[in-house]
């Protein structure tokens, strides 16, 4: 972290992930707001558009699986396996996806993604949306992304920016009241264990992924991406021949 940003910016506080009963159920119900489905649905076009049209997607810190299930209900050409290191939330992800008759193409399991057990180049899109800063070693989790990631697949992660010392209480009550007032601990949670644009700068280029872009999105949040091609050798494309 650069002299100037630990001046502007208030020093990171870890955040533990969600993982009472009752902090699951907020979060759920959090998720028939309107910005929260916004937000989430954008992110699914923008997975959608990175320029893969099938295949293996990985979910890193799904939670309850909406994103992934949301991409495998609109491209019948993917399957998805979501990790989490809660037991709870994987349970709500399975049961979801076999409400929404997509069991037999989503997996949900409980996992480290610091040290992942998937076989390396494994994955034609690998996605994560505000899961990053839950973890003590992200440059861990990235360099595990990198590893399973395809050569020519796609990357999609999205996660709260840490505001600046004199922006933080007004980011977290605008947030807040976007996500409903029963979200405010675990916003204000999570944007206090965010990163800034130059710390995420530094974990890609430590992670070793490559060809990935940083941005900003809006005022709130930061984006990792990565364009990629659908893989012609996909096993799931192989898979077709034979049924």
């Amino acid at each position: 972290m650069s002299v100037l940003s630990r001046l502007t910016h208030p020093t990171r506080v870890e955040s533990p992930e969600l993982e009472k009963p009752d902090e699951i159920d907020t979060f759920i119900d959090s998720r028939a707001l309107e910005y929260p489905t916004k937000i989430e649905d954008d992110f699914v076009r923008r997975a959608l558009a990175l320029g893969v049209e099938g295949g293996m997607i990985l979910d890193v810190g799904t939670r309850v699986g909406l994103i992934p299930l949301k991409i495998l209900w609109q491209n019948e050409n993917f399957y998805a396996i979501g990790m989490d290191t809660s037991g709870i939330m994987i349970e709500r992800a399975r049961e979801t996806a076999t409400a929404w008759g997509l069991g037999e193409r989503a997996f949900f399991q409980v996992g480290d993604a610091r040290r992942m057990r998937f076989k390396t180049a494994y994955f034609d899109l690998v996605i994560s949306d505000a899961a990053l800063h839950v973890f003590n070693d992200p440059v861990s989790v990235l360099a595990q992304i990198s590893r399973v990631l395809k050569p020519k697949g796609a990357l999609l992660i999205r996660d709260f920016k840490r505001p600046r010392r004199f922006e933080m209480r007004r980011r977290i009550a605008e947030c807040s009241a976007r996500y409903g007032s029963r979200m405010r601990q675990h916003i204000e949670t999570a944007m206090r264990a965010a990163f800034t644009r130059a710390e995420i700068d530094e974990m890609v280029q430590a992670s070793g992924l490559e060809r990935t872009r940083v941005s900003d999105l809006e005022d709130d949040y930061l984006l990792i991406e990565r364009a990629g091609e659908t893989d012609p050798n996909s096993w799931i494309k192989a898979r077709e021949q034979y049924l």
